[in-house]
């Protein structure tokens, strides 16, 4: 369950395709922000935003490792 559970997060943290025509205009996903602002010509703040989506990606994963090894450790102590 916790490896879907990222493969769908990190999934939807990069899909832009169809992200692109679902958003409102209230709230914009940083996938869009993104695009956006290089289409703006503004590539700076489009890579930092793009770096920050990819950190966030990597923060989520690693918390998603440590949580499975904790639950690993707990169901699986008859090995030992």
């Amino acid at each position: 369950m916790l490896d879907i559970g990222i493969y769908l997060f990190v999934n939807a943290m990069t899909t832009t395709s169809a992200v692109v025509f679902l958003y409102s205009s209230d709230i914009m996903p940083a996938s869009v922000a993104v695009m956006n602002m290089e289409d703006a010509g503004q590539n700076g703040p489009a890579a930092a935003m793009a770096v920050l989506i990819m950190l966030t990606a990597a923060t989520v994963k690693v918390v998603h490792l440590q949580v499975g090894k904790k639950l690993l450790n707990n169901t699986q102590r008859w090995r030992r």
